[in-house]
């Protein structure tokens, strides 16, 4: 007769089960390097998003007012203030950063919408820096990670 073939072995060996695994964790490894910088980045524009929110919170707020709005940033601090509305608000820049403009503390005024001086502010982390650049007149903003 000749040799007789067992269709009752169901299931994988413990070879297969063990290269599976291999790879599959091998896979694992590959990928959870990269999200984790990729988090950080992510907390960054996050925390910068914030600010910029709270300018044009400014700004938005200055065209239902007679008197001006200001912003504050103070430089190498991780603090900024915003004045709106006849009271003094303290923002906390998210994700360790720090603000700073590269020489000294600045004020931006908002009238009517229109901010009274054009400049860049830097927000700086542990490994980037991004620059807030307010346009003089418009208050556009632009942000650029440097």
């Amino acid at each position: 007769m000749g040799k007789l073939l067992c269709k009752d072995n169901k299931g994988f060996s413990f070879i297969e089960v063990i290269s599976v695994l291999f790879i599959v964790s091998i896979i694992i490894i590959i990928l959870s390097f990269n999200p984790v910088q990729s988090f950080d980045k992510y907390k960054e524009k996050i925390a910068v998003n914030n600010i910029v929110s709270d300018i044009y919170l400014v700004q938005t707020k200055s065209l239902n007012s007679d008197k001006g709005q200001f912003i504050n940033f103070f430089e190498n601090s991780d603090e900024y203030v915003l004045y709106y509305d006849g009271e003094r608000h303290w923002k906390k820049v998210d994700g360790g950063g720090k603000t700073g403009t590269g020489a000294r503390d600045i004020k931006f005024k908002f009238i009517d919408g229109k901010v009274n001086v054009a400049n860049t502010v830097l927000v700086m982390f542990d490994n980037s820096t991004y620059e807030i650049i307010i346009h003089l007149e418009t208050g556009y903003i632009t942000v650029n990670e440097r």
